[in-house]
């Protein structure tokens, strides 16, 4: 409980050592995780979560995955991001590749701008990400697992960019014939949701998505060269002098005593110490925040 609402999206992590940060939601199912940076296909796990309160938060067990509850002496801690499904903000999909081109049925209402899509059933799979920022987006892709810039698949995402009610798949490995996936997906709602891009400049630049308050959840990807996917929360801190950071891509634990990201009322400010994930001069980047 103290979530505060429903859940069907929740990235549980250990702050202070290294782990997995695995993906578990309400349509999967509780007790189903996928576990990045790991191209594995989805696990069982029944004391981890072990089901999705009906009002608000999660049920926790004994913790098997030491993400979310294991105690080892007490110095253990951790964190997590719980996202609900909401019109315009964020939805999730299961789907059933057929090998060949087919579109997708959604809940969103509006256009996806990403998307992170991973096959349930496949031993060895991407976690491919769609991002509307991209040139060319359909045929366009990054991976979550991947430090790489972004690459070209064409057709890819289909022959046409996603609508509000309908994303487009190719004859790719998100499409593979008889394999089982889900889908992420995330879109700009006016003060609760950013998806966005920004071109670094080497210097403090403040990226403004629309809030009032500042962002409370940031994910930062470089686009047109190598980058970790950086995610940063306010419930570790995201302030002057000490901005907490993970990255998606790796096992590692949170990293502390940093200075390049900041708050800022509108959204978020990258500081001028930010390495070259974050902020080179003329680099390209992806974000999502939320407010």
């Amino acid at each position: 409980s103290g979530v505060g609402f429903p859940v069907d999206l929740m990235l549980p992590f250990a702050t202070n050592t290294g782990s997995v940060k695995p993906f578990v939601d309400r349509l999967r199912g509780a007790t189903k995780y996928l576990l990045p940076p790991y191209s594995n296909a989805e696990q069982t796990e029944t004391n981890v979560v072990t089901s999705f309160a009906s009002n608000d938060g999660v049920i926790v067990g004994a913790d098997s995955l030491d993400v979310i509850n294991n105690y080892y002496n007490g110095d253990r801690r951790y964190a997590a991001s719980f996202f609900r499904r909401a019109p315009s903000v964020f939805d999730i999909v299961c789907y059933t590749g057929n090998g060949s081109t087919q579109n997708v049925n959604h809940n969103l209402g509006v256009a996806p701008e990403l998307m992170i899509v991973k096959s349930r059933s496949l031993s060895d799979s991407d976690w491919w990400v769609y991002a509307s920022a991209l040139t060319t987006p359909q045929n366009k892709y990054l991976r979550l697992q991947s430090t790489d810039g972004e690459s070209t698949a064409t057709g890819l995402w289909g022959s046409s960019l996603p609508t509000s009610t309908t994303f487009g798949l190719g004859a790719f490995s998100p499409n593979s014939s008889g394999a089982t996936f889900v889908a992420y997906l995330f879109a700009t709602c006016a003060g609760v949701s950013k998806v966005g891009s920004y071109t670094g400049t080497g210097a403090l630049q403040t990226v403004n998505c629309g809030f009032t308050s500042g962002a409370r959840f940031i994910l930062i990807k470089r686009t047109n060269s190598t980058g970790d996917w950086w995610l940063y929360d306010s419930a570790r801190g995201i302030s002057s002098g000490n901005d907490p950071y993970l990255l998606l891509n790796t096992t590692g634990a949170s990293e502390l005593g940093t200075n390049y990201v900041d708050t800022d009322s509108t959204g978020f400010k990258v500081t001028a110490a930010a390495p070259a994930g974050l902020n080179a001069s003329g680099g390209t980047y992806i974000f999502l925040a939320f407010a």
